[in-house]
């Protein structure tokens, strides 16, 4: 008596159902991207929206396409002829804290504002502003330097005879900025190491 043969189950190849899932799926998101981003194209062009907001929210969905690993060239192909054809690479991470603070900001019932929903000032009235906070920071960088460029430009720190001391340069340049020494002493202690590195990584500076 014969005994016939069970037939073996196939096996699902698991790498080719997820790349035909993929492209299928993208068969179908990236024609809703394209629809989506001539609709606030379409929108620019009624004056309802400008080109600030389109911008922040079309990098929040295209970013959100590049992550889901859709192919870059179906992805720019989606974009409105109008925003022409120029390209340039940026750090994903960067588009990404973008993308979640303009989300935040999309999501939000009113009353969280722009600056708020990109954790870059406070709420309320009082609360320290980055844009302050990186303003001041520029400053600081700017009268070191002045205090830097006049001590060690006037004869590399005291080695010729027309070189100044480090006070000197500190007090001509309080005076320059209209500020007190005291202040302009505080700078230059803060942030010259700092600036004296930037100053060897370009090659300006050598020895100490």
């Amino acid at each position: 008596m014969k005994h016939s043969r069970k037939k073996r189950t196939p096996t699902l190849d698991l790498d080719k159902l997820k790349e035909t899932s993929s492209r299928t799926r993208a068969e179908e998101e990236v024609p809703k991207l394209k629809a989506y981003l001539s609709l606030l194209e379409e929108m620019k062009a009624e004056q309802k929206l400008n080109t600030p907001f389109i911008s922040m929210e079309a990098l929040a969905r295209i970013t959100t396409a590049n992550i889901e690993c859709y192919n870059e060239e179906d992805v720019l192909a989606t974009c409105p002829e109008a925003w022409g054809n120029e390209t340039i690479s940026v750090p994903l991470p960067l588009l990404i804290a973008l993308r979640d603070a303009w989300d935040t900001y999309r999501s939000a019932d009113g009353s969280v504002s722009l600056g708020e929903s990109f954790h870059i000032e406070g709420k309320g009235q009082g609360k320290s502003k980055m844009k302050g906070r990186l303003e001041q920071r520029l400053k600081e960088h700017r009268i070191t330097n002045a205090v830097e460029i006049a001590y060690l430009a006037s004869g590399n720190a005291g080695e010729e005879p027309d070189a100044i001391s480090l006070e000197t340069a500190i007090e001509q340049v309080a005076e320059a900025e209209e500020l007190k020494a005291d202040t302009v002493r505080k700078y230059h202690k803060k942030h010259s190491k700092y600036l004296r590195g930037e100053f060897k990584n370009k090659g300006l500076l050598k020895g100490g």
